[in-house]
């Protein structure tokens, strides 16, 4: 499996390296590509259940509705890891019907959101390593609940929950906040700016496990999490004295703490790619696993530059001209990823 990757990838990478749009779907039957802006939507709607879909890094359109699991890989979402291949970007939207159990999603940035059809319930969702501009939208009214979704090391928009259990968010720069989330576990997260509407709020819901997450909002109300029956163990928080919301737990948080004493290089509250959301002191906040709290702690670190977990592309050397034999000589040099 792993040499067939091996070299579905480097004939990938040898249209990426040309700047082709192309997108390469990979079959039980063998491979066929796609190019032109509309070529993602094109492979998926060939697809089927269980395939995967690979993106070169290029612009596409993307407004698609799925209803079959389906595994996709872009080059990344950052410049400097990106340098070989490209950006992958996804402009549009991605709706999940009820039979996309199992959708997988890696190393793109989409301009808008990932988001199932109301009261369809959509399970073992994974989405790592995105720069999910819009929003991670679970719609619904709790009768059919979509469950197991895994958001890891992304940057992410605003993220609703009202009809998901059993959610993983971990390691994640979340922008806007986190809304209707209820028995869910929160990790690891860097919270930049308040809920959308108005609230003074990173969080809202119920009976979730909140750890070693980084709560940067000051607000004027002093509501920084809101919900009943949730517990909040060894977060950091930016304000002084913040409202933990109805019936909570919590217990080993650090409050009050310096917006200039958090990150190396991070201001305002908006998410920056240059800025540094490295702690500037590590060893003084720490999770309840003993690793430090935000995007670099606990057992899934954040991994610098977002690579997916297929094989990344790090150079590429395209010689200016055929050899005698009329050949274009291409030198790549790519690397495995353990994750």
């Amino acid at each position: 499996m792993k040499k067939i990757t091996f070299i579905l990838a480097a004939l990938f990478m040898t249209v990426t390296v040309l700047n082709a749009q192309t997108v390469a779907l990979h079959q039980t039957g063998g491979i066929q590509l796609f190019n032109g802006t509309n070529a993602f939507t094109s492979a998926c709607n060939t697809a089927a259940a269980g395939d995967t879909i690979y993106l070169s890094g290029n612009g596409f359109d993307a407004n698609v509705t799925l209803d079959k699991k389906l595994f996709i890989y872009g080059t990344g979402h950052y410049a400097d890891s990106t340098s070989a291949t490209g950006k992958t970007t996804l402009s549009g939207s991605i709706t999940l019907n009820e039979n996309a159990d199992g959708f997988h999603l890696e190393g793109i940035t989409l301009t808008g959101k990932v988001s199932t059809t109301y009261n369809h319930s959509v399970n073992n969702v994974i989405i790592r390593y995105c720069h999910i501009v819009g929003s991670i939208e679970i719609n619904g009214d709790r009768s059919n609940l979509a469950a197991n979704l895994t958001l890891a090391n992304n940057i992410l928009g605003y993220v609703e929950l009202q009809n998901a259990q059993n959610v993983l968010i971990s390691n994640n720069i979340i922008k806007q906040g986190i809304s209707g989330t209820y028995g869910n576990i929160i990790t690891n997260n860097v919270f930049l700016s308040k809920l959308p509407n108005g609230y003074y709020e990173n969080f809202r819901g119920d009976n979730n496990i909140a750890a070693n997450n980084i709560f940067r909002i000051q607000g004027s109300y002093g509501m920084v999490l809101n919900g009943n029956n949730n517990q909040f163990f060894n977060n950091l928080l930016a304000f002084s004295n913040p409202s933990y919301g109805s019936n909570a737990t919590a217990t080993g948080n650090y409050t009050d703490v310096a917006l200039t004493d958090i990150f190396i290089n991070q201001t305002g509250d908006l998410f920056d790619y240059s800025h540094n959301y490295h702690l500037k002191t590590p060893g003084t906040y720490l999770g309840t696993d003993g690793t430090q709290v935000g995007i670099y702690g606990g057992t899934h670190p954040y991994k610098e530059g977002a690579v997916p977990s297929n094989p990344h592309f790090i150079s590429a050397t395209i010689a200016p001209q055929t050899n005698a034999q009329g050949k274009l000589e291409i030198t790549i040099k790519t690397s495995a990823q353990e994750r």
